[in-house]
């Protein structure tokens, strides 16, 4: 697959209380698709989130 964008290394909150976690975002269509701790696809854009909270 290849992603329209894929954000990588940000921290991941999500809402619910759960300690944050590092992981890859990958988004196609507007949509994220894909949340791993490790995304090794390509993509047409790469964010690098490295130490941020996407």
């Amino acid at each position: 697959m290849v992603f329209d964008i894929l954000i990588k290394g940000g921290f991941v909150v999500d809402g619910t209380g759960n300690p944050w976690y590092r992981a890859d975002i990958g988004i196609d269509s507007g949509k994220i698709v894909r949340i791993d701790r490790a995304i090794n696809e390509n993509a047409k854009k790469v964010i690098d989130a490295k130490g941020k909270v996407p």
